[in-house]
């Protein structure tokens, strides 16, 4: 009778048949039968029949007995009954582990080797066991994976591992809710500005920032009260304030004058009412005052308005002059800066005397960047000649992490990615990209601050790109140009 397939009927039925696994050395047949003739396998809790004298798993004869079949050896009726003695044997014998073609190297008896698989762990014994075999997250998100990849899984993978919002402090749930139901709803989350100014703001201040802060809310002129119907940006008003200095001033005399007008015609009209009883006299009197008043104060504004016009002339121009001079500070740091956005680009690093770096078999070092606004100092080594076995064939390029000043309120060890390309100097649109990406497969002394010396360990590609790709598309003029393409934070 033919055997039956054993991943049909494990799948049907799910019980545990057979061991899957080799032995160390074969034991004799003609003393003890090691394969169950139904599963195929190491016999696992052997079972003896009467008919034949056949030996089988317990569970997979047990099958045969509850669906009511023949012994599938002899065909005959039978009875079953544990064979202690053949376990005994069996169970004493050296086996290796059922993931030895994938690199396991553990060796033991029989007996053991369920306890080494551990393919149906508790949670607290989950990681006790072969680092090969595939083991149900204990979060129950539903995702399976070696047993070495559990804890990478656990730690950065799971939507449902432990989670705090980074931003409020306050919200502990799992990542999956954190991120799917708070974030949206979260007051401390970082947003952009509607206008697109550039400034990080917390979701609760949106309507603050635009109202009072915003450089590009539109708003209306200082002097619109009298007439002036001029809206810009709030980043440009002082520039139209300095420039229409003599409009104003004009406004303010126009709309003074227009007092003036309506008090006189106020004034004659009163006398005209003088001849009304003494109510209205009382009325008319109490209007000439205010009128009056807020003649006397227009007069004043007028007075203090020209002066304040002056005074912030005077500090328009000081704050133009310090402007200036900030300006001519800072130019040097230019080709320190990473700006990934779509409207500036990141500064070209540019290697010049490739082949002589190459004949003398040097390593280029490119100024200093920093990944973002107080990010972390990184710079680009490049090996013209190539490093290690690819010597004379290849260019290699590195990243390496610097001391930086704001490395104390930044995390480490680096976690994200980071893109290197070399530009295309013919049609710009071939440049050739390698994306390093750091994460805990990643050696930490690639990653971590530097503490002793200027720059930490490097690490990068030695197969960046071969010689023979280089001209004319790349190496130009003796030259090469690098950027640091793109950087992404976790």
């Amino acid at each position: 009778m033919a055997a039956l397939n054993p991943n049909n009927q494990q799948q049907a039925d799910k019980r545990i048949i057979g061991f899957d696994c080799e032995f160390v050395k074969p034991p004799p047949s003609e003393y003890i039968q090691s394969q169950c003739p139904i599963c195929l396998q190491i016999i696992r809790e052997p079972y003896l029949v009467t008919c034949c004298g056949k030996k089988f798993c317990k569970a997979c004869i047990e099958h045969i007995k509850a669906i009511k079949k023949p012994c599938p050896t002899c065909n005959g009726e039978f009875s079953s009954f544990s064979d202690k003695a053949l376990k005994q044997s069996l169970y004493s014998l050296k086996v290796r582990c059922s993931h030895q073609k994938n690199g396991c190297e553990w060796m033991g008896e029989l007996r053991q080797l369920d306890k080494h698989l551990n393919t149906d762990p508790q949670p607290e014994k989950q990681f006790e066991g072969c680092n090969l075999v595939e083991i149900d997250c204990t979060y129950n998100c539903g995702e399976q994976c070696q047993r070495k990849y559990m804890v990478i899984h656990h730690k950065n993978e799971c939507p449902k591992r432990a989670f705090s919002c980074e931003y409020c402090h306050d919200y502990k749930s799992t990542y999956d809710d954190v991120t799917n139901n708070h974030w949206p709803v979260c007051g401390s989350l970082p947003v952009p500005c509607p206008n697109q100014c550039g400034s990080p703001i917390q979701h609760q201040n949106i309507d603050s920032h635009i109202a009072d802060e915003c450089s590009l809310t539109t708003i209306n002129c200082d002097f619109h009260h009298i007439g002036c119907a001029v809206k810009l940006a709030r980043q440009d008003m002082p520039e139209h304030l300095r420039e229409n200095l003599l409009t104003h001033i004009s406004l303010l005399a126009t709309s003074h004058a227009k007092q003036q007008d309506e008090t006189t015609k106020l004034i004659v009209e009163n006398r005209i009412l003088q001849l009304d009883n003494d109510n209205q006299k009382r009325y008319f009197k109490m209007s000439l005052t205010a009128l009056q008043t807020k003649v006397t104060r227009l007069d004043k504004l007028l007075t203090s308005s020209t002066a304040k016009q002056q005074a912030d002339i005077a500090t328009l121009v000081e704050e133009n002059k310090q402007l200036r001079m900030k300006i001519a500070e800072l130019a040097p740091l230019q080709q320190m800066l990473i700006v990934n956005s779509k409207s500036l680009g990141a500064p070209v690093l540019t290697m010049t005397n490739f082949q002589q770096h190459k004949r003398d078999d040097k390593f280029w070092r490119s100024p200093p960047v920093y990944t973002h606004h107080q990010g972390y100092k990184i710079c680009l080594g490049v090996h013209a000649n190539g490093d290690a076995t690819v010597k004379g064939t290849h260019v290699s390029v590195f990243v390496c992490f610097m001391r930086g000043e704001f490395d104390d309120s930044l995390k480490w060890p680096f976690r994200g990615m980071i893109s290197v390309q070399l530009l295309d100097q013919i049609k710009g649109k071939d440049n050739k990209t390698y994306t390093l990406p750091y994460d805990d497969k990643v050696p930490n002394d690639c990653c971590a601050r530097a503490t002793e010396g200027e720059r930490g360990v490097a690490l990068g590609s030695v197969k960046f790109i071969a010689h023979t790709e280089l001209e004319p598309k790349y190496l130009r003029n003796d030259t090469l140009f690098f950027q640091i393409h793109k950087v992404e934070l976790k």
